[in-house]
């Protein structure tokens, strides 16, 4: 038999899902696939006598004790008992002989004797010709659940059949839960008390006492008091009440005992109802352990443990066996090697028990990167007296994480900020690079981060260079490396990100790796420094002590550097012009050092040549941005144009058709005004009287139509500008519609509403850059918005002295624009050498946003300075404007504000009186402004 058996062992298995059966003697690949799973499960051979079981999971051996060899061949009734249930046993009887799948709950033992309760299933597997030859079954053990369930139906039953009265309080004083001691003492139903509060039925209510108690529950545990309790009938009759805070379902109870202590009960029941009243109090201390969803563990004032709960083994894994020692087992000897510091949290220990009274919160962090917020409170006597205490552990492990993500995050900004910023402070590229290796090393907690810059011939070289002082320096190594010319430059040139997690598992080339081991690397992230489409260089992060796996942010974070470093090896490319070009002044300058009038001129162009580099420099982002959407403005309107031509270009021809068929029309009805009945029923049918008359004006509403777009995309020419870069004779007025179109959408009532108030005098021709003045408009009126838009003003409107102030309500938005001629300032006119007056062009931008503060207000034209949020602004607006204005045009730019009234931005352009051409009052088309 036992030979048949084994023979079976070894035989193919089926799968549940199969009908081809699968050879077991594979066992890696089951147990691969089923050791994941806490369910046990077997299969057994439906063919042979007994169904012998053939192969049994890791988890069925953990559940029930035994060892394979001990398994394999036996039938599985070795796990009933004598109280196993009959009935489920014959079910699983009469699903081995039918064939059909069964689910039964039944008790099964252990190799050690122990109970368990089965979550059973067997399920049968068939051949493809529909016969059983295999059973697999898969059992959960439930033990914990039942008894649970065990323990609750018995709580219940107890607390019912307590001789004392059971309450459960909620914190405002009503009855959330009576039991039926209670509901004949005061001679209610339950149901009726229910809808009471303890001031219902306790004539000595106090809602200051109560609170008090509530609290001293809360911190103290329980306590008793003497009060009375009024029945239902009026009889007032006197109680001991013992409360105790009890936290079920993540609420809070006060949980009182009340006893009758009237002469005869208390001769009575006195010693019975003390002991009860014991047992109830360590059930429901025990419950709200168990409901509590921290961890929670009771020492006595020796520091041993009096009990814990179920999710207090849980977080510090201990292990089932440990579990069912008892709670007078775990101490903390168990725990202290799992904790990080198990020294700092064993001082603790002692200091607190040398100061019982104290309240402890700390954060602990356990070896395995979990971490605990622990809280400790004494647990006192209803007398005061502190008998041990109440430790309360909350995984906070995500929280922490989160918090370390967001503070890696800041740290990255502020190193990838830094680096910018001294970029832009300091002019030394060399002092820039090393101290940017430095800091990204530090910070990537990296062993290497290197530099390298190639040569014409692809060699590379090593400029700067930050590394560890456990590994060898690579600066000044002459890098000569053909694979990397032949197959990865032109991949690096178009932007590509290389992180290698290790270097001897991937796709590197034997040369690559050659010479990495050089360099002693076993990880490297590489991110390309360009130069526009060039390849400058590379910034490496080199790992040698071990494989790294480099992360989505460590990625992204090298890549915004290397964009930096780009800006600040160009700069340093401008500025090493602008040196050789100061070489050369000042050799010139040795040559002319006897003119002291030379001299300073040549200080002067130096100082003007830095200026003027700067400025660029200030204006590149703006300029590309204007120009960018000049280019888009005037292709749209282009593109718009044409079609918009072709439509207006034919409806002219249209009208004349249409009048020439209406004609014939009308000359056939003369002559023949008696048509035949189906063309009078078609004249009927189409109302030819109507047609007529609404034919012309559809063509004309068709040609208003189509030369409203070509205004509009007159305008959007106009704006742009894109051809007109030399000064011209211009209409102010138009440039600031055609800026006030673009602007449109912002203006709208969704979108702010916004008031705008248009009062343009009579101005004549400008002589000026008519695509550089669109821009200060543009930058202004932008502005003017931004204010309107983060400002909230109210007002409020005052009657007469003997009427009271109306509510605030919401101020009204207001841009003004407003254009004028006036006579030149005195410095303007010294400077002038026209015959007459000389006058100047006034255009003033107002709004009624929160002002300007005097201390804003100095700075507001200083490149780079803004008060708008990182992202929001550059800073170079108005710096840009004021350049504009000033020395392009030789005119002025103010700014006047009260801080809570408003903003006024004043544009002074000269006017030379030979240039004055008169033009007309802008006259506006209805509805707009």
């Amino acid at each position: 038999m036992k030979a048949m058996v084994a023979k079976k062992a070894s035989c193919r298995v089926l799968d549940a899902n199969q009908s081809e059966p699968v050879d077991i003697g594979n066992k890696r690949v089951y147990d691969r696939a089923l050791a994941a799973t806490s369910c046990g499960i077997v299969i057994s051979d439906a063919r042979c006598f007994d169904n012998p079981i053939i192969y049994c999971n890791p988890a069925f051996l953990k559940i029930t004790g035994y060892s394979q060899e001990e398994v394999i061949g036996r039938n599985c009734r070795f796990l009933q008992g004598h109280d196993t249930d009959p009935i489920a046993v014959e079910q699983i009887r009469q699903s081995i002989r039918t064939g059909q799948e069964v689910r039964v709950v039944l008790k099964n033992y252990r190799k050690d004797g122990t109970l368990f309760w089965n979550d059973l299933t067997i399920s049968p597997v068939r051949d493809s010709s529909g016969k059983v030859t295999h059973f697999i079954g898969v059992q959960t053990d439930i033990t914990e659940r039942k008894q649970a369930e065990e323990t609750q139906q018995l709580m219940q039953f107890s607390i019912d059949r307590a001789a004392d009265a059971v309450f459960y309080i909620r914190p405002d004083g009503t009855l959330f839960y009576v039991n039926e001691t209670a509901s004949k003492a005061l001679k209610y139903s339950r149901e009726e008390l229910l809808r009471l509060s303890i001031q219902d039925i306790d004539p000595n209510f106090s809602l200051s006492v109560w609170q008090s108690h509530w609290q001293q529950v809360r911190e103290g545990g329980s306590f008793s008091i003497e009060t009375q309790h009024r029945a239902k009938d009026g009889q007032v009759f006197p109680v001991e009440v013992t409360f105790n805070y009890l936290r079920f379902n993540n609420q809070e109870y006060n949980c009182a005992f009340a006893r009758d202590i009237s002469e005869a009960y208390r001769q009575a029941q006195a010693s019975k109802q003390a002991q009860k009243a014991l047992q109830r109090s360590n059930a429901l201390l025990k419950a709200q352990q168990e409901s509590d969803p921290n961890g929670v563990l009771v020492t006595d004032e020796t520091g041993a443990t009096l009990s814990y709960n179920q999710r207090f083994c849980e977080m510090w894994q201990i292990p089932e066996g440990m579990r069912q020692l008892g709670e007078h087992k775990i101490i903390f000897n168990w725990l202290l090697p799992l904790i990080q510091e198990p020294q700092r949290v064993f001082s603790q220990m002692e200091y607190l028990e040398e100061n019982p009274s104290l309240i402890s919160r700390e954060e602990i962090h356990l070896t395995n990167g979990r971490v605990f917020d622990c809280y400790s409170a004494p647990a006192r006597s209803p007398e005061g007296e502190s008998y041990g205490r109440i430790w309360s552990f909350q995984d906070i492990t995500e929280q922490k994480q989160t918090e370390t993500r967001l503070r890696q995050q800041a740290e990255r900004e502020r190193l990838v900020s830094g680096i910018n910023q001294r970029i832009r402070q300091s002019l030394n590229l060399d002092e820039v690079l090393n101290t940017a290796v430095e800091e990204v090393r530090q910070f990537l907690a990296c062993d290497r981060t290197l530099i390298c810059r190639f040569n014409l011939d692809w060699s590379g070289t090593i400029v700067v260079e930050s590394v560890g002082e456990e590994w060898t320096p690579a600066s000044a190594i002459n890098i000569q490396d053909t694979c990397f010319q032949e197959s990865k430059a032109h991949l690096y040139q178009k932007g590509r990100i290389r992180a290698i997690n290790d270097i001897y598992n991937t796709d590197l080339s034997p040369c690559h790796i050659q010479l990495l081991e050089r360099f002693q690397v076993r990880a490297n992230l590489v991110v390309p420094i360009l130069q526009g489409d060039k390849l400058w260089g590379l910034l490496i992060a080199h790992q040698c002590s071990k494989t790294r796996d480099w992360q989505d942010s460590t990625i992204e974070l090298l890549r915004q550097i290397s964009v930096q470093l780009s800006v600040a090896i160009q700069q340093a490319a401008l500025f090493k012009q602008l040196a050789e070009e100061l070489a050369e002044r000042k050799a010139a300058e040795a040559a002319l050092r006897r003119s002291k009038q030379a001299l300073k001129t040549q200080a002067t162009e130096l100082k003007k040549a830095l200026n003027d580099l700067k400025q660029a420099q200030l204006q590149l982002i703006q300029t590309e941005k204007m120009s960018g959407l000049g280019q888009l403005v005037a292709g749209v309107a282009h593109e718009i144009n044409n079609p918009v031509t072709f439509i207006s270009g034919n409806i002219t021809h249209a009208e004349m058709y249409a009048q020439d068929l209406l004609e014939l029309v009308e000359l056939y009805t003369e002559n023949y005004p008696q048509p035949v009945p189906a063309i009078a029923k078609q004249i009927e049918v189409i109302d030819f009287d109507f047609l007529k008359k609404d034919f012309p004006k559809l063509l004309k509403s068709m040609e208003i139509g189509a030369y409203r777009i070509r205004q509009i995309v007159l305008s959007l020419k106009n704006f742009s500008r894109v051809d007109e870069a030399e000064r011209k004779l211009v209409d102010i007025h138009e440039g600031i519609e055609n800026t006030l179109l673009i602007l449109q959408h912002r203006l709208k009532p969704e979108a702010g509403n916004i008031q705008l108030v248009k009062e343009y005098g009579n101005l004549p021709f400008v002589e000026c850059y008519p695509g550089q003045l669109n821009q200060v408009f543009m930058n202004l009126l932008n502005n003017a918005i931004d204010a309107l838009e983060k400002s909230v003003p109210v007002v409020t409107t005052e009657h007469h002295t003997t009427q009271a102030t109306t509510p605030s309500q919401p101020k009204t938005k207001i841009i003004k624009i407003s254009t004028e001629v006036a006579d030149c300032s005195p410095s303007q006119t010294s400077n002038s050498d026209e015959i007459g007056t000389p006058q100047n062009v006034i255009i003033r931008i107002a709004d009624n946003g929160s002002g300007i503060p005097k201390d804003v207000k100095k700075r507001i034209f200083d490149p780079f300075f803004t008060t708008k949020p990182v992202g929001e602004g550059t800073g170079l607006g108005l710096s840009i404007s004021y350049q504009i204005i000033v020395e392009k045009h030789g005119g002025q730019l103010e700014c006047l504000s009260v801080p809570g009234e408003g903003t006024e931005f004043i544009v002074q352009i000269p006017l030379a009186p030979s240039k004055i051409k008169t033009l007309q009052t802008t006259t506006l088309p209805s509805g707009e402004g």
